[in-house]
This record gives structure tokens, sequence and C-alpha cells, in this order.
């Protein structure tokens, strides 16, 4: 036996040091993929009553908003309903961007809705690329008007959870400031 050859006097010894070696550096190699994904769908809801508009609203009127949004296509996915307003809708949009308590231009109409003082539409809108980040930090809201209330007559601001994509600090501004 040649005993100067490491590699035959111990074989087992050498094989399974390599084999250690392959189980410690292997991980180490692992895709990119295998990290985490940033989710690309995420909930957005809004409560709407008469008290957010800035006009002076006296409505018993309340809705309620929840919608899913996809981040890389701008696909706003809602349902928006309504009750008790003074009388039928005669328009709705989604404003931005506006924290709460200002007014903003409008950024898309919601169409289809029924003409009923209570109600719900359901629809998909997109949203254009330079508003996005506006839309993910809470700077839109939606809002109901009506013939008592043409500027509005219930709004509520679009939020989405933390960590989102954005800070739903609201603020803002922009806009024409008419409230339409």
């Amino acid at each position: 036996m040649n005993t100067n050859n490491p590699f035959k006097a111990r074989p087992a010894a050498w094989i399974t040091s390599l084999l250690c070696a392959c189980v410690l550096v292997l991980p180490a190699c692992e895709d990119e993929e295998d990290a985490p994904e940033e989710k690309v769908t995420v909930e957005a809801s809004a409560t709407l009553n008469a008290e957010q508009e800035t006009d002076d609203v006296t409505s018993p009127g309340t809705g309620t908003f929840t919608g899913t949004y996809n981040k890389n296509t701008g696909e706003f996915t809602f349902t928006l309903n309504w009750t008790n307003l003074t009388g039928p809708p005669t328009m709705m949009h989604f404003h931005g961007p506006a924290g709460p308590g200002t007014n903003a231009s409008v950024k898309i109409g919601i169409t289809g809705f029924p003409a009923d003082a209570a109600g719900s539409v359901s629809g998909t809108v997109t949203v254009e690329e330079g508003d996005r980040a506006d839309l993910l930090a809470g700077k839109w809201y939606v809002n109901i008007h009506t013939e008592a209330y043409p500027p509005g007559e219930i709004r509520g601001q679009v939020t989405f959870p933390a960590g989102s994509g954005g800070d739903n600090g609201g603020g803002g501004g922009g806009g024409d400031g008419d409230g339409y």
C-alpha cells in the first residue's frame, strides 16, 4: 500500500469531505427566484359618507368601496355600494391626487350604476401609469354625486394596507379643486 497518496489511504474520508463541501456550497448557489416575490395585487377599501365631502353636505347616505389593484397592469377591479342617498346618483368618479378634506379633478368616471338611492356597481378600470403612485399612496378618493349635491353627496378616501407600495399618507392637492 502506498501511504504517500492520501486518496488511496482513506478514500471514504475524502468522499465524505467532498460531499460535505457540496452540501455547504450548493445552497449559496440558489436562484434569486426563490426570494419572496412582491405581491402583484393589493386590496383597497374606502368608507363613504357626507362628512368627508368638502362642501357642507347633510345626508344620511353612506357607502363602501372594495377593490383589487394589479400593480403590473394598472387594472383596478372594484365594487361600490351605497345606501340612503337623497336621490339617485347622477355621477360617480375617482378623483386625485388629494388627501382627506381636499378636492381634486376627476381621474376616472364610473359608469353603469343604477339610478337608485341605494345600490351597487362593479367594474374594472385602468389607472394611467403616471397616476399609480398617487393611488397607492392613498391620494385618490371616490365620490357619488346627486341632484341635491352636484359636487358630491358622499365621499371616501381609497386606502391600501401598509407595505402595499404607498404610504397612504394623504396630502396632495392638485387638480382644479372643483370637486366634480
